[in-house]
């Protein structure tokens, strides 16, 4: 599978996230496919502030990186609870994160 067909498998493209420090607007910037080597996919997530009348100036951006496994993911589509983590990400106001979701 190339990359364009894995970046169009990610079903939280300008998926907007509510936080204390406003609207996210989550946007998949890359995805690596480690295949054959080992069975991850890397999906590099950017999070931009959505632009408000308080927020106006520059945007400002937190990264996001995902590790999941490649075949399963595949074959079973994202776990079900893909927003809420990456919700509760949000929350958690890091500015670059990573986790490896291998457990669903």
């Amino acid at each position: 599978m190339s990359a364009y067909d894995l970046r169009s498998v990610f079903p939280l493209r300008e998926r907007e996230f509510g936080s204390p420090e406003g609207i996210w607007v989550c946007r998949l910037a890359e995805v690596s496919d480690l295949r054959p080597g080992e069975d991850r996919l890397i999906w590099f997530l950017v999070f931009e502030r959505k632009p408000t009348r308080e927020h106006h100036s520059d945007p400002i951006i937190r990264k996001f990186e995902m590790v999941t496994t490649a075949n399963h993911l595949l074959e079973n589509d994202f776990p079900p609870d893909l927003e809420p983590r990456l919700e509760n990400w949000v929350l958690s106001g890091e500015q670059d994160g990573r986790a490896e979701w291998l457990d669903y």
